[in-house]
């Protein structure tokens, strides 16, 4: 028989309400401001044109293709065929709403996700603090892939731990389903997913969830399915590899650690008070050695904390929401650990852009993780504890004074200019 829902046990009922008032509250404030910052419309960049001529070109034509008439096949097919879905190039302001459903519904995935990890105080903080979101903002302003992938990201893990706790076909059918979609619409879902294969084999995950080893690993080979029947699908996949080998230059090292500082910079600033120009003010190597630190340091979200009963000094086991909530941590924790790695690969191997700006939207899907782990993280007692809170506060106002300035930049942004021609012919 299924275990008790953790939302039940860790939550009482009145506690709950309040905390979905105050979820309410904030997607509707987070929406508000959505919708004001696009108000001239949506932005855009080159990558932006080809999601918007692929969808054009499947209409069309019945195929996804690149501006250049080349197959669309070393991108994810998934976010043109949605942009085709709501109309797009022709119906900009369904695109504008698809873009606001990411956005909201990713705040609300992962929120309900903090109200199994999290005490109830640092679980109402959370919702908080991914509202504040300034780079989450600043996706959602863009025609890309980011702020749909938020949401898919955020729906999968909730599944994923539901089936997890309480086991159940149809479960495991939701949570491999909707791992399936996320390779489709970003490839850095093939990334989470083998974090999460890494939290799976964890040393003693086993004992603490239902579904059987061999149940974990047909969750995962299926989740991938999609893309690889994608790749199977394209013609001339050796543009992948060709793309690879043109990276290989004497600048490659002075590239990784670029990125690398790039990455921890970014992580730091999610954070702290740090301006863009700050960047500059230590080298490379400096802010390079912040990215492996704070992962360190984060890993203590992983842990299964033990219940202290207040009549004995010595710790008891594992309740059974203490020990999904460590899971979840341990999954949350590889996702991370996998992820951070190879996007820094992938951007000095150029299949991803380089510079600060490339490296806050590809990293944009990690803030909730990150902030998660490290609300668990953080000791809830002793002088530290007092530190964290006077931590999260500034990091509140600060969040909240970016935000500001980053909305009313993104307000004055042009919107996206119109979609180019298909080739008249000797085009498939």
């Amino acid at each position: 028989m299924a275990g008790p829902n953790p939302l039940t046990v860790l939550t009482p009922p009145l506690a709950r309400r309040r905390a979905n008032r105050e979820l309410a509250v904030l997607v509707v404030g987070l929406l508000a401001l959505y919708w004001w910052v696009t108000g001239p419309g949506l932005a855009g960049t080159a990558d932006t044109q080809n999601y918007l001529y692929a969808a054009r070109s499947l209409r069309q034509a019945g195929h996804l293709l690149m501006p250049n008439g080349e197959s669309f096949a070393a991108w994810p097919p998934l976010f043109p065929v949605l942009l085709r879905l709501v109309g797009a190039p022709a119906s900009m302001g369904s695109v504008r709403g698809l873009q606001a459903a990411g956005l909201a519904g990713a705040l609300v995935g992962w929120s309900l996700v903090g109200r199994q990890l999290l005490p109830a105080g640092r679980a109402r903080a959370l919702p908080l603090l991914l509202a504040l979101s300034a780079p989450a903002l600043a996706a959602s302003k863009f025609i890309w892939s980011e702020t749909v992938f938020g949401l898919l990201w955020a729906a999968y893990f909730l599944s994923l731990l539901a089936w997890l706790r309480a086991g159940g076909w149809q479960r495991g059918l939701l949570a491999t389903t909707l791992g399936c979609l996320l390779p489709l619409q970003l490839v850095a879902g093939v990334f989470l997913l083998l974090g999460t294969g890494l939290g799976l084999v964890w040393p003693g995950s086993r004992r603490l969830v239902r579904p059987s080893r061999a149940a974990q690993l047909a969750h995962l080979l299926g989740s991938v399915t999609g893309l690889v029947a994608w790749q199977m699908y394209q013609a001339g996949p050796p543009a992948l590899l060709g793309q690879l080998e043109a990276t290989a230059a004497p600048q490659l090292l002075a590239r990784l650690l670029s990125s690398l500082a790039d990455y921890g910079f970014v992580l730091g600033r999610w954070l702290l008070p740090l301006p863009s120009a700050s960047r500059l003010a230590l080298p490379s190597l400096g802010w390079a050695l912040l990215l492996p630190v704070g992962l360190l340091g984060l890993a203590g979200g992983a842990r299964v904390r033990p219940v202290v009963p207040t009549n004995s000094p010595e710790p008891a086991p594992p309740d059974g929401p203490a020990q999904m909530a460590g899971v979840a941590g341990r999954l949350l924790f590889g996702s991370l650990a996998v992820s951070l790695p190879l996007l820094l690969l992938s951007t000095v191997l150029g299949r991803a852009g380089l510079g600060l700006d490339e490296a806050e939207r590809y990293l944009t899907p990690l803030f909730p993780p990150v902030a998660l782990l490290l609300l668990r993280a953080w000791p809830r007692a002793g002088r530290l504890a007092w530190l964290g809170r006077g931590l999260l506060l500034g990091s509140l106002l600060y969040q909240a004074l970016r935000l500001g300035h980053t909305a009313r930049y993104l307000h004055q942004l042009p919107p996206v200019t119109g979609v180019g021609r298909l080739p008249s012919s000797g085009q498939r």
